[in-house]
Protein backbone atom coordinates (compact mmCIF):
# COMPACT_ATOMS: atom_id res chain seq x y z
CA UNK A 1 0.00 0.00 0.00
CA UNK A 2 1.70 3.33 -0.46
CA UNK A 3 1.21 6.28 1.47
CA UNK A 4 1.85 9.78 0.79
CA UNK A 5 4.12 10.52 3.98
CA UNK A 6 7.47 9.07 5.16
CA UNK A 7 7.62 7.51 7.70
CA UNK A 8 9.18 9.73 10.79
CA UNK A 9 12.87 9.72 11.02
CA UNK A 10 12.46 8.58 14.66
CA UNK A 11 10.58 5.12 12.93
CA UNK A 12 13.38 4.80 10.24
CA UNK A 13 15.86 2.15 10.56
CA UNK A 14 19.43 2.53 10.38
CA UNK A 15 20.54 2.86 6.85
CA UNK A 16 24.02 1.58 4.98
CA UNK A 17 26.76 1.43 7.74
CA UNK A 18 25.40 2.86 10.74
CA UNK A 19 24.88 -0.07 12.27
CA UNK A 20 28.27 -0.44 12.71
CA UNK A 21 28.91 2.90 14.56
CA UNK A 22 29.21 3.02 18.32
CA UNK A 23 25.98 2.35 20.25
CA UNK A 24 26.03 6.14 21.57
CA UNK A 25 25.78 7.70 17.77
CA UNK A 26 23.28 5.10 16.33
CA UNK A 27 21.07 6.57 20.11
CA UNK A 28 21.80 9.80 19.26
CA UNK A 29 20.84 9.17 15.28
CA UNK A 30 17.87 7.82 16.20
CA UNK A 31 16.99 10.21 18.83
CA UNK A 32 17.86 12.94 15.81
CA UNK A 33 14.18 15.24 15.03
CA UNK A 34 15.62 15.62 11.33
CA UNK A 35 12.88 17.94 9.70
CA UNK A 36 11.18 16.38 7.26
CA UNK A 37 8.68 18.42 5.37
CA UNK A 38 6.31 17.18 2.39
CA UNK A 39 6.38 19.61 -0.52
CA UNK A 40 2.61 20.72 0.15
CA UNK A 41 4.17 22.03 4.03
CA UNK A 42 7.23 23.48 1.87
CA UNK A 43 5.33 25.40 -0.73
CA UNK A 44 2.26 26.30 2.32
CA UNK A 45 5.17 27.80 4.10
CA UNK A 46 6.73 29.29 0.91
CA UNK A 47 3.71 31.23 0.15
CA UNK A 48 3.07 32.39 3.60
CA UNK A 49 6.16 34.52 3.58
CA UNK A 50 5.66 35.52 -0.43
CA UNK A 51 2.45 37.05 1.65
CA UNK A 52 4.54 38.78 4.42
CA UNK A 53 6.71 39.88 2.33
CA UNK A 54 4.30 41.32 -0.43
CA UNK A 55 4.90 38.92 -3.18
CA UNK A 56 1.32 37.79 -2.69
CA UNK A 57 -1.67 39.08 -1.68
CA UNK A 58 -3.53 37.85 1.35
CA UNK A 59 -7.11 37.15 1.11
CA UNK A 60 -8.03 39.33 2.95
CA UNK A 61 -6.44 41.78 1.33
CA UNK A 62 -7.97 40.69 -2.01
CA UNK A 63 -11.42 41.69 -0.69
CA UNK A 64 -10.32 44.96 0.54
CA UNK A 65 -9.06 45.95 -2.90
CA UNK A 66 -12.46 44.62 -4.71
CA UNK A 67 -14.29 47.07 -2.02
CA UNK A 68 -11.81 49.74 -2.40
CA UNK A 69 -12.13 49.59 -6.52
CA UNK A 70 -16.26 49.19 -5.90
CA UNK A 71 -16.69 52.60 -3.76
CA UNK A 72 -14.00 54.63 -5.79
CA UNK A 73 -14.13 55.18 -9.15
CA UNK A 74 -10.92 56.37 -10.34
CA UNK A 75 -8.69 53.14 -8.45
CA UNK A 76 -9.36 49.86 -9.92
CA UNK A 77 -9.33 46.34 -8.26
CA UNK A 78 -5.37 45.46 -10.16
CA UNK A 79 -3.99 48.82 -8.40
CA UNK A 80 -5.52 48.88 -5.29
CA UNK A 81 -4.36 45.25 -4.71
CA UNK A 82 -0.82 46.48 -5.73
CA UNK A 83 -1.14 49.13 -3.58
CA UNK A 84 -1.84 46.99 -0.30
CA UNK A 85 1.37 44.69 -1.70
CA UNK A 86 3.35 47.60 -0.99
CA UNK A 87 2.25 48.45 2.08
CA UNK A 88 2.98 45.07 3.65
CA UNK A 89 6.42 45.08 1.66
CA UNK A 90 7.18 48.32 3.51
CA UNK A 91 5.64 46.88 6.96
CA UNK A 92 8.18 43.64 5.66
CA UNK A 93 11.26 45.45 5.54
CA UNK A 94 10.38 48.60 8.38
CA UNK A 95 10.58 44.96 10.52
CA UNK A 96 13.27 43.24 9.17
CA UNK A 97 15.45 46.59 9.31
CA UNK A 98 15.69 46.27 13.00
Amino acid sequence: MYKQNPKSPLMKALVGKQKNLPQHLQEKILASPAKQTTSGEFAYEKHRKDMEMGKATYPSDKVRAALTSMTSDNVTYKDAKKELRKKRKAEYNAKNKK
